[in-house]
């Protein structure tokens, strides 16, 4: 039987206050998100805006990068979102239209790199991707040290990805070693790994022993070996790039006023700093410093990520990566 990536399900689930069923979205005072970030740093996020604007409710419908961005392109002739919370940026360059733009107050503090020009997105992190490691099941000599290892017939049934249509950080996974290697590695990889719906389950398996090997985002490690798991992160030598998630207001959505309102909060200096106290992440902001236990920037080889070509070539990588999945 031929399996395809768009059957390696994951539910959209509903968090917060109230469900969106048909004109509950556009309630007064209402301002709706779709989120792709963590339930604890988006919950985080709810407390501190309503405690300052205590008259706007938020209501929040979480998923993966991918199944909310299908969302947006399916009620794009009627959102009923306003917000669309932590895809990476790429996710966002794939339909720009989708998107209003939308100069923040804080578009200042931010690199030039981490806001879309023509602000149809701002950056919320800028994180590397690595390799997770389960140190109890995983021998030092074992560990694999460059994306290239990944593709060694050692590591079949050992590493765990996540399904990159769904997950915004699995793509840039795949789209990097695409890149620094094509698809002759790639696909070695592709057969060698087991795949999950989300990055969630492809870092939290290998922190139970289900599997010793995953890759993920850095502040998914941190946050793991803090809770005393048995985790490290390894940074390949042969680089990563510094991935930047972002936020936007969708076009034409029920609460627009609300809408700016929740982006001058995400963009805040205050907001960044619930960002890297709550999930260990890399603001994208210029003034707010890195969490502590992350390895320094100078110390990482950095390769370089276009998000518009990552963005053009999306579709056609998902269907290259569907044709040797199919095969597993």
């Amino acid at each position: 039987m031929t399996i395809n990536r768009r059957v390696i399900l994951s539910g959209l689930t509903a968090i917060g206050l109230v469900p969106l069923i048909g004109s509950q979205a556009s309630a007064a005072g209402t301002v709706v998100v779709y989120s792709a970030i963590s339930t604890k740093l988006m919950q985080a996020y709810v407390d501190a805006f309503q405690q300052a604007n205590p008259d706007i409710k938020v209501q929040v419908i979480s998923g993966g990068s991918g199944e909310l961005l299908t969302r947006v392109k399916a009620e794009r002739n009627r959102p009923l979102g306003d917000i669309l919370l932590g895809p990476d940026a790429d996710t966002f360059d794939s339909d720009l239209k989708l998107f209003e733009g939308y100069k923040s107050s804080e578009s200042g503090a931010f690199d030039a790199a981490a806001v879309q020009p023509d602000h149809k997105y701002t950056g919320l992190s800028s994180n590397f991707q690595v390799f997770i490691v389960n140190t109890k099941m995983l021998p030092p000599g074992d560990i694999p040290r460059t994306w290239k290892d990944l593709a060694n017939p050692k590591y079949k049934g050992k590493l765990l990805m996540a399904n990159p249509a769904q997950s915004g950080s699995a793509f840039s996974q795949l789209h990097q070693i695409v890149a620094l290697y094509g698809w002759d590695v790639m696909d070695a990889i592709i057969n060698n790994a087991t795949f999950v719906s989300s990055s969630k389950l492809a870092f939290q398996n290998i922190a139970k022993g289900e599997i010793p090997l995953g890759l993920t985002s850095e502040f998914n490690v941190l946050q793991s070996k803090s809770e005393g798991n048995p985790v490290e992160a390894v940074y390949p030598e042969d680089g990563s790039a510094l991935i930047v998630d972002a936020s936007a207001i969708i076009a034409g959505g029920p609460n627009p006023e609300a809408a700016k309102k929740f982006i001058d909060f995400i963009n805040s200096k205050k907001a960044h700093q619930i960002l890297v106290e709550v999930d260990g992440r890399r603001s994208a902001r210029k003034d707010v410093a890195p969490p502590v236990g992350l390895a320094d920037i100078n110390a990482i080889k950095v390769v370089p990520y276009d998000t518009v070509s990552a963005a053009k070539n999306k579709a056609a990588e998902l269907d290259r990566f569907d044709k040797t999945f199919s095969k597993k």
